[in-house]
């Protein structure tokens, strides 16, 4: 009989009932010697013996009423199996007992101030066993469920220690091992807590716009396992809960949503210390590189109050009202914070971002934000006048761990910080749709910390992009400098017409290098009427540029297009483009001297595209070519060199000589390539400063003609064309040319040619004060002397030798007579030399006079001899033995004296 036994048989009795999993024997057992097994030693002999897999609905109500003593259920009476301990005496049956290690009732996570009844402390235990020994976390909703009205120890404990592990194992996250064991769980506060619960949020990928299962997972998670795990956040900070707060319902509608967050801003006492605060930081921690999953859940998730406690709570309040309020505005600002946290610059962070600003604008009653698409006038304005606007700030402001702190000036909850995400979001939205996509925190750095520089160095990129992609479409121009006017402006005063500086993020560019910049686009995109319409033909010239200003453009654009250009040749490439500029844009500008000289240049640079020319080290020509080199005109000496029989085209060669005259301050860099025309700080212009004068330029292409025709003068003598050099000398240079004065007579032996009165030399002192008279002189003379002093060559020296072979005497007199006329064609060319050189050359030409008249003198002798021999023989006057080799043989016989000497090689 179990009356007959002592209390160690009694223990270990219930120790083999229990490890054998007989309840009903240890219901019987333990009522019937309540002398021995006290609630709290025979729950601790469940605890340590009974096994762990063994369901929980099979043993809780025995429990409850060992803990209550007060054993409801109605068993039949069974006799008591003994068997285990009837052979033991007493004394062994202490003996063994002594060896069993029975642990205590409260496990050793228990918190000191929990409620120390013992039924508690033993659902908490097996819990605990539950979870180490067997992982089955499913077992322990029959454990404990049954007994959450107990006590609110009970019900906070399952909540935020028990609900999170079920959700995450067996709901959310099924098949996945768990991540702690309970003990391990319930030892995490703050980040700590908050990692773990989302750490498979983290992991899974998200799309802002998504209708898959995974699109609200991370708002599900902040519900359904951080707002579990947050109902005991008053127990981890040995708080008591309020019990007359009266709390609002689990799932807030956006609707009631909209008016419990006020807009009192996040001071410094609004900080509570609640683990929702860590949760913040790490939606803004998170943003900084997956920002579309905190989008996710800023639209799946209402904030503090939206939690799911599975129906466990029954009305319970866990947050009071004042804590709430204060979590509520800290939310707000925390999806402030990860807008401007985030550092993607993709289009799912704008389209994310644009969704916060609606969610924010239904929890702050603020009116919602217009679609992305919204065409740029009907976007919202922003006051200039707000403070928010004209705020001093350092960038230590956007850095992600300083965005939640109080007052921040961005990131408060406000209408004005709320105005001003606004634009800076949509500005992203424009800048993408423009094709230069960056970062919001990055627009707002260019909005507050750029300079003009900065701000035109990207306005510049993004022309240039656009340049690249939108030629001669001038419909999306349009579109595009309406995009681009609005990121100056932000929609502001833009009918002022003295508004130099902008609201938006490009407004530290001056209005009138922003409006040069898309004329400049306009023009480098072929979108010439629209150039012309908005800046040429626009009446009112409303914030336009000053006509200077945008000559200046036009022809820089042009001479980029030239400067680049890889071939002359007006019809291909960069140089029909710039010439293209220079026909369109022309006749708007009809006293333009720039246009004139860009359209001289272009002509002179397509008509030297016929030439071949190479220029040093074998480098072939380019028109910039032209604007680099410091004399222009010399670049014909080379193309004479190398085309053989050029110097014939003299015409075309002078007419790119003038052209070239005329664009000189082109191609010497200092005028018509648009840097010299500025606005100054009063927003007035200065234009460029004055070229020549048109008696400059004609003297110029005077000088000009007279120089390519002695470049050609020279090719001619090289290529042993002396009659084309000599008729050059004659016909262009000398005809019209200055005479020196006549020096020459002052040297003994000097036998100049005759001058006319109109054709005086001016005086050494002339010269002096008229530089025109000097050069024009230098060039003429040293043409006419290069052709005087020519002579022929190897080639025609040998006519002049085969003149003295008997045997080629008709050759002879033609080659004589040849010479003759060359050796007076030189005595003139050196004549015309004597006449306008200079006293320091008169010498040198002297002495090559003096060798062309021996040489004439000399040939003129022999052919006095020819003659003279001819009429002797024709008169009968020469005696045959006098001639040379000459005597009377028997052949002579017959002989008509007197009778003319035939020549060799003539007929008759």
């Amino acid at each position: 009989m179990v009356e007959e036994l002592s209390a160690a048989q009694c223990i270990l009795l219930a120790i083999h009932f229990a490890s054998e999993s007989n309840i009903e024997a240890l219901h019987n057992l333990t009522p019937s010697r309540p002398d021995v097994f006290e609630p709290e030693l025979a729950l601790r002999i469940l605890i340590n013996f009974l096994p762990e897999s063994m369901e929980p609905s099979l043993y809780t109500t025995y429990a409850y009423e060992v803990a209550t003593r007060l054993y409801l259920e109605q068993r039949p009476e069974t006799a008591i199996d003994t068997t285990s301990v009837k052979d033991l005496s007493d004394a062994q049956a202490q003996k063994r007992f002594k060896k069993l290690h029975i642990s205590p009732l409260s496990h050793p996570s228990f918190p000191p101030d929990a409620p120390d009844d013992v039924f508690t402390r033993f659902i908490v235990h097996r819990a605990h066993l539950i979870d180490k020994q067997t992982g089955l976390l499913e077992l322990l909703p029959q454990l404990v469920v049954p007994f959450l009205d107990r006590n609110d120890f009970i019900r906070t404990w399952y909540i935020s220690a028990i609900l999170p592990l079920l959700r995450m194992s067996y709901e959310y996250y099924p098949g996945t091992d768990p991540l702690l064991s309970i003990e391990a769980f319930e030892g995490l506060t703050g980040a700590q807590g908050i990692d773990v619960l989302l750490a498979k949020a983290t992991d899974t990928k998200h799309k802002v716009t998504s209708d898959t299962e995974s699109a609200g997972t991370v708002g599900r998670d902040l519900r359904g396992l951080v707002g579990p795990w947050m109902y005991g956040n008053t127990d981890r900070k040995r708080r008591k809960l309020n019990e007359k707060s009266r709390r609002r319902p689990s799932v807030a509608s956006a609707a009631e949503s909209m008016k419990r967050i006020s807009l009192n801003g996040v001071s410094e006492e609004d900080r509570t210390g609640h683990d929702w605060e860590y949760a913040y930081k790490w939606m803004v921690h998170t943003a900084t590189k997956d920002f579309p999953l905190i989008a996710n859940a800023i639209e799946e998730w209402d904030g503090p109050e939206d939690v799911d406690f599975g129906g466990y709570e029954r009305d319970r309040p866990y947050l009071d009202d004042d804590i709430q309020q204060k979590l509520d505005r800290q939310y707000a600002q925390a999806a402030f914070a990860s807008i401007y946290a985030a550092e993607a610059d993709t289009a799912d962070t704008i389209n994310g971002a644009h969704g916060v600003l609606v969610r924010l604008a239904g929890l702050l009653d603020f009116e919602p934000p217009p679609d992305l698409a919204t065409s740029v006038e009907m976007l919202p304005r922003v006051d200039r006048h707000v403070s928010v606007l004209h705020e001093s700030q350092s960038t230590a402001f956007l850095k992600p761990e300083a965005l939640l702190q109080p007052e921040h000036p961005l990131t408060t909850p406000r209408l004005d910080t709320f105005s001003l995400l606004q634009m800076l979001v949509y500005s992203a939205y424009q800048l993408a749709s423009l094709g230069h996509s960056i970062s919001i925190v990055n627009v707002a750095k260019l909005r507050f910390y750029s300079d003009e520089d900065e701000q035109l160095a990207m306005l510049r990129k993004i022309t240039h992009g656009l340049m690249s992609k939108l030629e001669k479409d001038e419909e999306q121009w349009v579109a595009n400098r309406s995009k681009l006017l609005w990121l100056w402006n932000w929609g502001i005063d833009a009918e002022e017409a003295n508004a130099q500086r902008g609201t938006g993020v490009l407004g530290k560019i001056d209005r009138g290098l922003f409006e040069k910049e898309m004329l400049k686009a306009f023009v480098n995109s072929s979108c010439y009427s629209l150039a012309i319409k908005t800046y040429l033909e626009n009446p009112s010239r409303q914030n336009r540029l000053p006509i200077e200003v945008v000559e200046g453009v036009i022809l820089a654009s042009a001479m980029y297009l030239y400067d680049n250009a890889s071939n002359g040749n007006r019809t291909r490439g960069g140089m029909k483009r710039a010439s293209d500029i220079i026909s369109t844009f022309r006749p708007y500008f009809p006293h333009s001297a720039s246009f004139r000289r860009t359209a001289a240049l272009l002509s002179a640079t397509h008509a030297l595209s016929f030439y071949a020319l190479t220029l040093q080290h074998g480098v072939p020509f380019q028109p910039v070519s032209i604007r680099v080199s410091s004399d222009p005109i010399s670049l014909l000496s080379k193309v004479l060199a190398q085309n053989p029989g050029s110097y014939a085209k003299l015409d075309d060669l002078i007419d790119i000589g003038r052209n070239l005259v005329i664009a000189a301050p082109l191609s010497s860099n200092n005028g018509g390539d648009g840097k010299d025309v500025e606005i100054d700080e009063a927003g007035g212009t200065r234009g460029p400063p004055s070229g020549p004068t048109e008696a400059e330029v004609e003297r110029a292409k005077r000088e000009a003609e007279r120089r390519v025709t002695g470049m050609a003068i020279e090719a001619a003598l090289a290529e042993d064309d002396f009659e084309t050099a000599y008729s050059y000398v004659v016909n262009r240079l000398t005809h019209s040319a200055p005479t020196p004065s006549p020096s020459a007579l002052s040297i003994p032996g000097a036998k100049p040619p005759s001058r006319t009165a109109s054709s005086r030399t001016p005086s050494y002192q002339e010269k002096q004060a008229n530089p025109e008279t000097q050069d024009i002189d230098n060039i003429s003379w040293r043409a006419a002397f290069a052709a005087g002093r020519y002579r022929p060559s190897t080639s025609s020296a040998s006519l002049i030798a085969s003149s003295y072979n008997s045997q080629a005497m008709h050759q002879g007199a033609a080659s004589s007579a040849q010479n003759l006329r060359h050796l007076e064609q030189r005595l003139d060319l050196l004549s015309a030399a004597l006449l306008l050189a200079p006293a320091t050359a008169i010498v040198e030409i002297l002495s090559v006079w003096r060798r062309c008249e021996e040489e004439l003198s000399a040939l003129l002798k022999q052919d006095e001899a020819e003659d003279d021999f001819n009429d002797r023989a024709r008169t009968g006057n020469v005696h045959k033995s006098a001639l040379p080799g000459g005597f009377e043989t028997d052949r002579d016989e017959g002989m008509i004296v007197g009778q003319e000497r035939r020549e060799v090689g003539r007929l008759g």
